[in-house]
């Protein structure tokens, strides 16, 4: 299983307290304002160390208090975090870790909220991060590659900001070239494979929507990005940074020969991101037989109750723990056959309550 207790203390509005939440099925429920959110927020940062609300951690921290604690028991170890306003201790069995990583590793976690809808609607670098999250779970070699070539990218973008030495610039296009390409070819892969999973697997979700998910590079397709990199190099000289590579790679998702941000309705984009976070889970609960954990606030927001059926029923079989907000009554029955936790927030208190 996942997170199987919790303590917090000092985080956001939230009354510290300890939890123990089940297995698979964890439901939250309370008014707008309670703090259910700020729950999920808190099970975000002690498996990721980050926030999906924020870029500061110390911006968690209850207000009149000068640092957060909390506490997790997972199934094979267990993770102490403190944030104080001036740095960020994580242990993990009780040795100090430096890097984040070595945490995040542990167990997968992702998020499915109002923000989810930026996969399709926002910019490149959104649908990047999403593929890139899969490849760092499930390619051991892609951590390692990515930094070669952010530092390559670094130190390229000094010299052409800076304009001097710019005759090392060959070196360190060889540099970035070598971890690119097979970055490329890592992201064209897994695109292809949810492509095919898109079509194949999630039709009774996706209904009678025609989709292509197709992986686009950052340079012209008919070039090396060698040869790109040299023929636009006065171009990135005069602006001061790097123009082409898999910085600049994107993710085209289209229906109907258009993206689907432009025909698709709220509720429609909602159910075909939460098949993309289906998919990336399954994925990478092949290759690692990870137990993995997703978080989902606000389930009924732009989906009607048979949606919101349908959804539950595919999330329960992905057999990731799941921790959900806002359930809608209706959509509760659905659970009568199934073993769960439901919590209660009120006024930043947290309960454990009796199942619907």
């Amino acid at each position: 299983m996942g997170i199987n207790q919790l303590s917090l203390t000092n985080f956001r509005g939230l009354k510290s307290t300890t939890l123990d939440f089940h297995s698979q099925l964890n439901f939250i429920t309370g008014d707008n304002g309670s703090g259910k959110t700020s729950l999920l927020e808190s099970i975000n940062v002690i498996s990721q160390a980050c926030s999906f609300r924020t870029h500061r951690l110390k911006q968690c921290i209850s207000h009149s208090h000068n640092q957060l604690l909390l506490f997790a028991r997972f199934d094979s170890h267990k993770v102490g975090l403190a944030q104080s306003q001036s740095k960020l201790d994580i242990k993990i069995d009780g040795e100090i870790i430096s890097k984040r990583s070595d945490l995040v590793k542990k167990t997968p976690t992702s998020i499915i909220n109002t923000d989810s809808f930026n996969l399709v609607t926002g910019t490149p670098s959104i649908r990047r991060n999403f593929l890139d999250w899969c490849l760092f779970h499930v390619e051991p070699e892609f951590v390692v590659l990515y930094a070669q070539f952010k530092y390559a990218l670094k130190q390229r973008n000094a010299i052409l900001k800076s304009r001097k030495d710019l005759n090392t610039i060959d070196y360190w296009d060889a540099y970035m070239v070598k971890p690119s390409l097979i970055i490329r070819g890592l992201r064209n892969e897994y695109a292809k494979t949810i492509a095919n999973i898109l079509k194949e697997d999630l039709s009774i979700l996706l209904g009678q929507m025609k989709l292509s998910f197709e992986y686009e590079q950052g340079w012209q397709k008919d070039q090396e990005l060698a040869e790109s990199l040299k023929r636009c190099r006065d171009r990135d000289i005069k602006m001061g940074f790097t123009n082409l590579g898999i910085h600049r790679d994107n993710i085209n998702i289209m229906t109907k020969g258009l993206p689907v941000a432009q025909v698709l309705s709220r509720g429609e984009l909602k159910r075909l991101c939460i098949a993309l976070q289906i998919i990336l889970l399954g994925i990478v609960k092949e290759k690692t037989n990870k137990t993995m954990v997703l978080l989902v606030d606000d389930l009924g927001s732009e989906l009607d109750v048979s949606s919101q059926k349908l959804i539950l029923n595919l999330l329960t079989k992905t057999g990731v723990q799941l921790f959900i907000t806002n359930i809608d009554k209706s959509t509760s029955s659905s659970l009568r056959d199934k073993e769960y936790k439901m919590f209660h927030v009120e006024h930043g208190i947290i309960k454990a309550r009796k199942t619907i």
